[in-house]
């Protein structure tokens, strides 16, 4: 990808600039001056004083978020951070990366007789390849700091590690209190549902049991994911209230119902990240109205194929989730793990309409775990449907290797805002 994508593989400069500018804001003016929250623009060589900004402090973000490049700038200046910004991101990617990977061998464990280190090779590969993958590795959201902390947790759960699977909950919260906030609700409306269901006490624990880590405190789970969520909050709601000016999207903005909403595709618009592109990148300077016109031969070609490119991983994203579904089913470990993650994607999506049809980066970086073992699920199904073992595990290997190279594909397609 360093080599042959036309973006690279390191932040581009616009996030570089933006990054710095939001660290660096903090420096100067002080990290807990207006209430943590700092300044989001991309501006070069403009000034940083918090005099120049007093219009312009950017809501949705909280320095707890930016904690680690901060301390690079802080420690090393500007330079440094350039440089270990993107190699932090790449880490903490591929460290997600290798934490679903172990969660699926443990989803399938003792289900399959398919070689395990095949299974985790797979996962981790399709994960890291990924569309939604290689978007943070150019322009990070803080979606990665919440998929690492959260899958950190899931698994000191599974070890029984209770306390440092809270603690890495709440650390999920401090970095992105969002997802935070919408898994917490997951898991309250699992203690609250079965009170429409039964009036028996005694069957009560029983519907909400299989979604809750094992042996876990349940109101210690949601107290580890709101109270960070809160805390946030909180400090958004006292700064629109002292702070001199702030900036950001509205909620109802975000949602697509503020009255001018031009960037609201509905559903259609917020699933556009399936494709792993939106298709109005194939059409490049040239617009659709061209399409009909005298184009150049070789230019059609090219939207024609790059058309076909994103609807076939579309497809394949498809696909992914039905072999999630049956992982799902089959796998009581991968039911409590994923379904968390699953209902705050959906929320997103039903939600925030608008949000998801700007940004294919970013809420989207979740679905790279759904996508790795939804795909390597339905790798296994073909795997037990077959007679014959070894020629079920001899086709799997193209068919991997088709999903991966068209991922490549569709990630060089990527356009400059990601």
């Amino acid at each position: 990808m360093n080599s042959y994508a036309p973006l690279g593989n390191s932040w581009l400069d616009w996030h570089a600039q933006r990054i710095f500018n939001a660290v660096e804001f903090l420096r100067i003016n002080g990290f807990f001056s207006n209430f943590g929250f700092t300044i989001w623009d991309s501006c070069k060589g403009c000034s940083l004083e918090l005099s120049d900004w007093k219009e312009k402090l950017y809501l949705s973000t909280n320095g707890a978020s930016l904690i680690p490049y901060y301390i690079i700038n802080l420690l090393w200046g500007k330079e440094a951070l350039f440089v270990l910004g993107p190699m932090l991101d790449k880490l903490i990617i591929f460290s997600c990366a290798v934490l679903v990977s172990e969660l699926m061998i443990k989803f399938i464990k003792g289900v399959t007789d398919f070689p395990i280190y095949l299974i985790g090779v797979t996962v981790f590969t399709l994960f890291s390849v990924s569309p939604w993958s290689y978007k943070m590795i150019l322009a990070a959201w803080f979606e990665i700091y919440f998929l690492l902390f959260f899958l950190l947790g899931i698994i000191a759960f599974i070890n029984s590690k209770n306390n440092i699977a809270y603690f890495s909950f709440f650390l999920a919260g401090l970095f992105h209190y969002q997802w935070a906030a919408v898994v917490a609700i997951f898991y309250l409306l699992l203690l609250m549902a079965p009170f429409f269901f039964s009036t028996k006490k005694i069957h009560r624990p029983i519907l909400n049991a299989s979604y809750f880590p094992p042996n876990s405190q349940k109101y210690y789970i949601i107290i580890s994911l709101i109270v960070p969520a809160l805390v946030v909050m909180s400090l958004g709601m006292v700064a629109q209230q002292f702070a001199e000016g702030l900036s950001g999207s509205s909620f109802f903005w975000r949602i697509g119902i503020a009255g001018h909403d031009i960037h609201n595709g509905g559903l259609l618009g917020a699933l556009q990240f399936l494709g792993g592109n939106r298709v109005t990148v194939c059409f490049g300077d040239y617009g659709l109205a061209s399409i009909s016109n005298n184009m150049d031969l070789m230019i059609k070609i090219a939207m024609f194929n790059c058309i076909l490119s994103i609807a076939g991983m579309a497809l394949i994203s498809f696909f992914s989730i039905i072999g999630t579904y049956f992982l799902i089913k089959k796998s009581f470990l991968a039911k409590w793990s994923l379904l968390p993650l699953i209902f705050a994607l959906l929320i997103f999506i039903s939600f925030f309409q608008q949000s998801l049809s700007v940004h294919l980066m970013g809420y989207s970086f979740i679905f790279a775990v759904l996508f790795s073992v939804g795909i390597t699920n339905m790798m296994l199904v073909f795997y037990e449907h077959l007679s014959s073992r070894v020629l079920s595990l001899i086709f799997s290997f193209p068919c991997v290797i088709g999903v991966l190279i068209l991922s490549i594909r569709v990630s060089m397609l990527t356009g400059v805002n990601g």
